[in-house]
C-alpha cells in the first residue's frame, strides 16, 4: 500500500508521524473488515492543490482523492477532508470488486441503472466514515459532531416529502450536477448522506436483533470476500442477493425493511440508528465540532437551523431552506445582504442579530436582489441553532461499539492486547 501525494508548495507535504500512523491503521482496519482484498497494490494518490477541483475518484487498486493545499497542516481541513482516502478506499469492495448489476455495463453506449446506489454509495460513506474513527483520523468526539451534523442536515430536507430516498438513487445522472440552490427542496445526491443513517439502522439492527453477537462486520466479511484475495474482478450483484447475504447473517425481514424507507416521504429522515446507537439530534446556540470547522472552511454564516438560510463570505445568500422564515419573507439564493438592523452586513453583524432574536425577535434586512433593493423585516425569536449528538440516558449505545478498532477488539481475543 502507497500514499502517493503531490502538492502545490513542498511545505504541504510535511505529513507528521501520527497521520502516517492512522493511514496505517485505515489498510489494517479495513483489513479486518473485509478479510479478504481485491487488488495486487493500492495506491492512494493524493493532490494537496488550490488549483485543482476537489473531489475523490475510486478504481480497483488506487483512488484520485484532491484535496485543499493546507490539508495536512489545517486542522479544520483535517477534520473535514478525514473521511475521503477511507470512503475511496472502501470501494475497492464496495462498488468495484462488488459492484450492483444495474452499474456493470457491456460499454458507454448501454446506460447505468443506478437503482441500488444507496448501496454503492450510502454503504461506502457508512463504511468509510466508520473506518476513519476507527484508524484515528477523527476521534469518536470527531465522528459523533459529523453524525449530528448530517443527520440534522437530512432532516431538513422538505423534498423527501415528494422526493424518495430511491428516487434519488435511479435519478443520479440528473441531480449530480445540478447547482446547489434549492437543493433541501429539490433534493440531490441525497444516496450518500442518507444512505449512511440507513446503514447505520441496518448496523444497530443486527446488533440489537442479535444481543449484540453481529453486526454489519460480519456482513462485510461474507459477502465482499469471502475470505478469499483476488485480483481486480467485478462481481455483480442485485437486491435478492443483498437481502440474502443480511439475512444470513442475521434472519429479518430485510426486504420489508429497506423497500419501506426507500419509498418513504416521511418529512423527517431516518434516524432510527442513531436512536438505537445510544444518541439522540439536539440543538444549542453553540456549533459543533465538525460545523465549526466546516464553516470555517467555507467561510459565511450556517444559519440554516435558525433563520433557515446560508450566507457567502460576501454576504450573498447560497441557498434558503424551504418553508423556513426566510422563505416565508421571500428571500433566495443569489440575494446579497445589504444591511442588518441598520448596519452594514457582515458575518460578525449577522451572527449577533441572530443571538439577539431571543430578545428582539423582528430582523430588518436590506437586501440586493440583481440590482433591486427591497427592505424585508423577518421575525424570528429562537437564537442560534446548531446540532449536537447527545447520549440517551438508558439503553444500549451501539455506536461507541461501532466506533472501536476491530483490530484492537482481535489482538484482546487473541490475548495479545
Amino acid at each position: 500500500h502507497f500514499l502517493d501525494m503531490a502538492a502545490d508548495n513542498p511545505e504541504d507535504l510535511a505529513i507528521t508521524d501520527d497521520q502516517v500512523a492512522s493511514y496505517s491503521n485505515l489498510v489494517r482496519e479495513a483489513g479486518a473488515l473485509f478479510h479478504s482484498r481485491h487488488y495486487d497494490s493500492y495506491h492512494f494518490l493524493l493532490t494537496l492543490s488550490d488549483q485543482v477541483a476537489h473531489f475523490g475518484l475510486e478504481h480497483h487498486q488506487s483512488s484520485d482523492d484532491r484535496v485543499e493545499a493546507r490539508s495536512l497542516l489545517d486542522e479544520d481541513l483535517q477534520l473535514v477532508n478525514a473521511d475521503l482516502l477511507p470512503h475511496e478506499f472502501t470501494h475497492s469492495w464496495n462498488g468495484k470488486y462488488r459492484r450492483p448489476a444495474g452499474l456493470v455495463t457491456e460499454d458507454y453506449q448501454h446506460p447505468m441503472k443506478g437503482d441500488l446506489l444507496w448501496v454503492y454509495e450510502g454503504l461506502t460513506q457508512y463504511l468509510g466514515d466508520v473506518l476513519t474513527v476507527r484508524s484515528g483520523l477523527w476521534t469518536a468526539d470527531q465522528y459523533r459532531a459529523y453524525l449530528a451534523a448530517s443527520g440534522a442536515e437530512m432532516d431538513h430536507r422538505p423534498g423527501r416529502t415528494w422526493r424518495s430516498l430511491q428516487d434519488t438513487s435511479s435519478a443520479a445522472q440528473v441531480l449530480y450536477d445540478t447547482a446547489a440552490a434549492w437543493d433541501n427542496w429539490r433534493r440531490g445526491a441525497d444516496f450518500y448522506a442518507e444512505g449512511e443513517l440507513l446503514w447505520l439502522e441496518v448496523d444497530t439492527t443486527i446488533r440489537k436483533l442479535s444481543a449484540g453477537k453481529k453486526s454489519i462486520d460480519h456482513v462485510c466479511a461474507l459477502f465482499f470476500g469471502p475470505g478469499d484475495n483476488t485480483p481486480p474482478e467485478t462481481r455483480p450483484y442485485d437486491f435478492g442477493q443483498l437481502v440474502a447475504a443480511l439475512n444470513a447473517v442475521q434472519p429479518h425481514d430485510w426486504a420489508s425493511f429497506f423497500r419501506r424507507r426507500l419509498q418513504s416521504n416521511d418529512p423527517h429522515a431516518p434516524l432510527a440508528g442513531l436512536v438505537e446507537g445510544g444518541y439522540r439530534i439536539d440543538y444549542t446556540d453553540q456549533p459543533n465540532e465538525y460545523t465549526r470547522a466546516a464553516q470555517s472552511e467555507d467561510r459565511g454564516l450556517d444559519a440554516w437551523y435558525s433563520l433557515g438560510m446560508n450566507t457567502s463570505a460576501d454576504n450573498t445568500i447560497k441557498d434558503v431552506l424551504f418553508g423556513s422564515p426566510a422563505y416565508g419573507v421571500g428571500l433566495g439564493p443569489g440575494m446579497k445582504l445589504i444591511a442588518i438592523n441598520g448596519r452594514r452586513a457582515s458575518e460578525e453583524v449577522l451572527r449577533q442579530a441572530i443571538k439577539e432574536t431571543k430578545s428582539y425577535p423582528t430582523l430588518e434586512l436590506i437586501v440586493d436582489n440583481d440590482g433591486y433593493i427591497k427592505t424585508i423585516r423577518l421575525d424570528y425569536g429562537g437564537g442560534e441553532r446548531h446540532p449536537h449528538l447527545v447520549r440517551k440516558d438508558s439503553g444500549a449505545c451501539y455506536l461507541d461499539d461501532i466506533t472501536r478498532p476491530l483490530t484492537a477488539r482481535h489482538a484482546l481475543t487473541n490475548g495479545k492486547g
